[in-house]
């Protein structure tokens, strides 16, 4: 799938026990939509151009969606800041693992697995998950394996962010064996995650 051009050029969107693998996609919106049960992602690899999401949760009122199995996802590029140099300033809309702008505000997301994934070069974001205040429901089960991310971009202004709301949780996400630059991640401060209100038990390991 190559697309790179309009700002409006999606990735792959499924419906429930959808399936992708062996795909390559380039990107310059979304690349893969977690939308629907049962999802399964394998053996892909992403170019993410200048505007999107590789894994996107949001952009819709209601996130319903449980037991979806993703690995072995080679990210070849992020491009959000690659053509800004030091004025980069990112959109809601732009990191590995992503809840995109504000429409989201009922969320049963539960069970969700995604591992063996390699970000080649510099990524700006790992991780933008804030949800709107007016939220309700849960977000929990979220397991990140093996990540292994060549770099992170230093910025002032750029951060990793997760964050609930007062009436939806936001709970048990396991960071394990995260590693930037070689170095194994245990800790949120270490990877410049910011943890926001009305979250719990974000764990991060090494094995």
């Amino acid at each position: 799938m190559i697309a790179p051009w309009a700002h409006n050029s999606d990735g792959v969107v499924l419906g429930r026990y959808g399936l992708v693998e062996d795909t390559f996609i380039w990107a310059n919106d979304d690349s893969l939509k977690v939308y629907a049960d049962n999802l399964v992602v394998r053996r892909c690899v992403v170019w993410q151009a200048q505007n999107g999401a590789v894994f996107q949760f949001g952009w819709s009122a209601k996130r319903y969606v449980q037991n979806v199995r993703i690995s072995d996802v080679d990210v070849i590029h992020t491009d959000w800041c690659t053509f800004k140099k030091s004025k980069c300033h990112l959109s809601t809309n732009n990191a590995v693992l992503d809840l995109g702008g504000r429409e989201v505000t009922s969320f049963k997301v539960n069970d969700i697995v995604i591992s063996n994934i390699r970000i080649e070069s510099s990524c700006p974001r790992l991780v933008y998950f804030k949800m709107d205040p007016a939220s309700t429901g849960s977000v929990t089960n979220m397991h990140f394996n093996n990540w292994f991310v060549e770099s992170q971009t230093a910025h002032e202004i750029l951060h990793n962010e997760i964050q609930g709301a007062f009436n939806a949780s936001l709970s048990d996400w396991t960071f394990t064996n995260l590693k930037i630059a070689g170095e194994c991640i245990s800790s949120p401060c270490q990877a410049d995650f910011r943890l926001g209100h009305h979250t719990e038990n974000i764990n991060f390991r090494c094995d």
